[in-house]
């Protein structure tokens, strides 16, 4: 029996991570990775003074996090700051990093939890239509980043058919079965084609997504259309991306 006391704590040993990721699991660390290095208070003021001084990071703050103890009992634990360098870091890099989160904490009386690693997403990429496949990817990318299972997440499927009125009957159809805010888009893509908009409070919860994919492509399929994508955005904020990528 391995007694587990004796592996390295792959928060802290750096070295040993990066043996982790290219030896054990075969990651390219050539390709730019999300490094993301957690420091926990009581204070998220205290957390956010921290934040506001950490420019060259992306921060991300969360006043609560829901924690699991070893007895399946669930309770929020402390606000916590989430601090991400993205890039292809070599073991120096994230060490100085790391030294630079511990000489924080040691100063403000806050914990340094240690460093973790996430496959980044790719900025041209994160407004791309997603297969259902890469939604729930997508899900577990925001899990891992920190966003709570159940958690509100507006979502948004594009329907794709040959003709307005097609489409516009799909609207209608949609409305029916329970897809209030089902939209048909005027306006033809490049390839002549029509949309319908689907846009919902979701949650982050992979099988409410899939069973909504299901009924709207059960539905979409009646009428002749396809499914083209899955995002995750509002209908105000999808309104600004895509009058953001028209400019």
């Amino acid at each position: 029996m391995n007694d587990s006391s004796n592996e390295p704590d792959l928060a802290f040993d750096i070295d040993a991570l990066f043996s982790h990721l290219v030896d054990e699991l075969g990651v390219d660390l050539s390709i730019p990775m999300d490094w993301t290095f957690t420091l926990r208070g009581s204070d998220i003021g205290q957390l956010k003074s921290i934040a506001d001084t950490l420019d060259e990071y992306q921060c991300e703050l969360e006043e609560a996090v829901e924690e699991i103890d070893s007895q399946g009992r669930l309770s929020l634990g402390r606000p916590m700051l989430s601090v991400v360098k993205t890039g292809a870091l070599v073991p120096s890099e994230v060490k100085k990093i790391a030294d630079q989160m511990q000489q924080i904490a040691g100063r403000t009386g806050i914990e340094y939890e240690g460093v973790e690693v996430f496959d980044a997403i790719d900025d041209d990429e994160l407004f791309d239509w997603l297969s259902l496949d890469e939604a729930v990817w997508r899900l577990r990318h925001f899990n891992d980043s920190g966003l709570n299972p159940g958690e509100v997440l507006p979502w948004v499927f594009l329907l794709m058919g040959n003709s307005l009125e097609q489409m516009q009957s799909l609207a209608e159809a949609l409305v029916i079965g329970g897809f209030d805010n089902s939209q048909a888009d005027e306006d033809p893509d490049e390839d002549g084609r029509f949309g319908v908009f689907v846009f919902q409070e979701g949650s982050n919860d992979e099988e409410r997504l899939v069973a909504a994919h299901r009924q709207i492509t059960k539905i979409a399929t009646e009428h002749g259309a396809e499914f083209e994508g899955i995002q995750f955005l509002s209908e105000d904020d999808f309104i600004d991306v895509t009058v953001d990528l028209d400019d």
